[in-house]
């Protein structure tokens, strides 16, 4: 009996953990079944199911669970990423089932406290045991022989269990005793390439892809995010998607997401070698699934927009894909060899202007960098001010670009509406005091600040409060590079695609290139654990600070955009929003949340 046809029969949905409780099943999500039934297939010691979030793994894991004591019993080991993750698995979603289910409920007993067979993380039946642990505790997975083990969400194991090792080595090694039946079932949503254990052991698996069939040319491809397509329109303010459909990446030809879901669909392995060595994977997406709503996938992408954490997130939770680390490529000589003729100083579109200055021993160096609402970026002008930064003549020159007006095709003018600039180095205190003589021209002293998980723009603390001392802000200087470096690869004009004139007087030489990919991404081990860094791979890396700290100026304030389109291209403009040709009354000033 295969774990398919043992749960069409035997497992029923509860309420506690479902959307839609009653009997299972499987026909539901046709691509369930390959993957529970790979479970009994003779020759398979390992299944691999590299999954998006809500896609269910789990289900499918409970079925395999709840198929071996039923049928074919033996010692198993259940392991989640913490103890607690393990006894809250065991309370919610193993208990239920086992009291719903006619056959497990007449061999498991009910846990209790004077019951040693029976606890939270141990349920014992004829034949066997099933014991559920945490990927910290090196005792728990240091114990007996196991025939069979479950890893539940091993991106989230910790590199080491104590002082004993790799955790999944160590719950695999466990096995060995069963070697002629034994079965291994690892499930996670990944996390970066490279660094993603489920991406490992999935490439060493079968690879195999759900694929649907195109109605126009026959062929079956594996549905990817990238192939779907989707129309926006503006919901009060907020981008939201409408009328998704999927592209077939062969013949081109569309079709809606009720006939996809509905058209014929097949595993197809991408490795299928791998059978050889007894190791299925499986890569599970949302679209496959019949309660996945595509436009909520779509619209969770714009939500995103361009943070890099939550796009990481989404390509993560939501796709189920690893997010890859950005490297050079060669695309400096891509983005050099694709400058376009301005018509004006600033190009049409180009809606504000910010100014990311880098600070260096001997010399400022500066970039203003033109934006829209939708993060679509103009490089206006890159230049180097000589001096040192504690020099009175190098701020009267910064004061002169501050104040220098940036001719429109329209005819009107713009200037800088906010700058960031470095206070890093040998000339902090001196460049904070320069900033707070200079609050009512919009510009701030900056820190960078590396490593993963830091908030991209934030006030330092202690700082605005005390009298003639202006706000200063710290930058998380690694999340930026990596949205950069992602807006690098944007290849159509639109949403984060970056423009460059195609002077070399403006500064956007093929050395400003280089200097914008000076840096790139790198997976390392400190102290056992891998973490995603930035090496420096060019002599100048400039271009990519002063860009840094030009989006972090961009992104941190809440622009009126739409105010600022009607003042800038409106045919009957309203008040004008800063910058205008001509310049407001009553020393109109930045705020820290808007336009005054």
């Amino acid at each position: 009996m295969t774990v398919s046809e043992w749960a069409d029969t035997h497992r029923e949905l509860v309420r506690e953990s479902s959307s839609g409780p009653g009997r299972w099943r499987t026909a539901f999500a046709p691509y369930q079944k390959a993957i529970m039934d790979a479970f009994t297939a003779k020759g398979v010691w390992k299944i691999v199911i590299m999954s998006a979030a809500q896609k269910g793994k789990t289900d499918m894991m409970l079925n395999m669970l709840g198929r071996a004591i039923d049928l074919d019993p033996g010692p198993m080991l259940f392991i989640e990423p913490t103890v607690d993750f393990a006894e809250d698995f065991a309370r919610q979603r193993v208990a239920p089932m086992i009291r719903v289910c006619k056959p497990l409920r007449g061999k498991v007993s009910e846990a209790k406290s004077r019951d040693g067979g029976n606890t939270l993380s141990l349920k014992t039946f004829p034949g066997g045991y099933a014991k559920f642990v945490g990927a910290n505790s090196p005792t728990d997975l240091a114990g007996r022989p196991v025939r069979y083990i479950f890893m539940d969400e091993v991106d989230k194991f910790p590199k080491s269990a104590g002082a004993e090792g790799d955790p999944m080595k160590l719950g695999e090694a466990r096995t060995e005793t069963f070697r002629h039946n034994r079965r291994v079932v690892i499930t996670s949503t990944p996390t970066i390439k490279g660094r993603s254990n489920v991406e490992r052991e999935y490439n060493r698996g079968t690879r195999e892809e759900y694929s649907t069939q195109c109605s126009a040319c026959g062929s079956f491809n594996f549905i990817l995010f990238n192939d779907i397509r989707f129309d926006i329109s503006d919901d009060d303010g907020r981008r939201k998607a409408d009328r998704a459909r999927w592209r077939c990446p062969v013949c081109r030809n569309e079709m809606d997401e009720y006939d996809t879901k509905r058209s014929p669909a097949k595993w197809i392995a991408r490795n299928p070698r791998a059978i050889d060595s007894g190791v299925v994977s499986f890569h599970v997406n949302p679209f496959m699934a019949p309660w996945c709503d595509w436009l909520a996938v779509c619209n969770e992408f714009l939500d995103a927009g361009t943070d890099p954490e939550m796009l990481k997130v989404f390509h993560n939770v939501h796709l189920g894909e690893v997010w890859e680390v950005f490297t050079r490529r060669g695309e400096p000589e891509r983005l050099y060899n694709r400058r376009e003729a301005y018509q004006a100083d600033v190009p049409s579109g180009v809606l504000l202007l910010t100014c990311g200055i880098d600070t260096q021993g001997n010399r400022l160096e500066y970039e203003i960098v033109g934006w829209n609402q939708f993060e679509e970026s103009w490089g206006i002008a890159r230049g180097v001010i000589p001096g040192r930064a504690d020099s009175s003549s190098v701020w009267e020159q910064v004061d002169m670009l501050l104040e220098r007006e940036w001719r429109m095709e329209n005819g009107m003018t713009m200037r800088v509406l906010a700058t960031f600039i470095d206070s890093g180095g040998h000339f902090t205190q001196e460049i904070y005091r320069e900033c707070d003589k200079r609050v009512n021209r919009r510009i701030w002293p900056v820190k960078g600040e590396g490593g993963e998980g830091k908030q991209y723009v934030r006030p330092m603390s202690g700082h605005g409060d005390v009298k003639g001392a202006g706000i200063r802000f710290l930058i998380g200087v690694d999340s930026g590079k990596e949205a950069i470096m992602h807006a690098t690869s944007v290849e159509e004009p639109g949403p984060r695609y970056m423009h460059y004139p195609d002077d070399d007087f403006s500064g956007y030489d093929l050395e400003y290139f280089r200097g914008l990919f000076a840096e790139q991404q790198v997976i390392a081990r400190k102290g056992g654990k891998a973490t995603v860094s930035w090496e420096q791979i060019g002599a100048h890396n400039e271009p990519l600070d002063m860009r840094n700290y030009a989006r972090a100026a961009f992104k941190y304030f809440n622009w009126d955009f739409r105010r600022l389109e009607m003042a800038l291209y409106g045919e009957s403009k309203p008040a004008p929003a800063w910058p205008t040709r001509e310049r407001p009354k009553n020393g109109a000033r930045l705020l820290s949340k808007g336009i005054a």
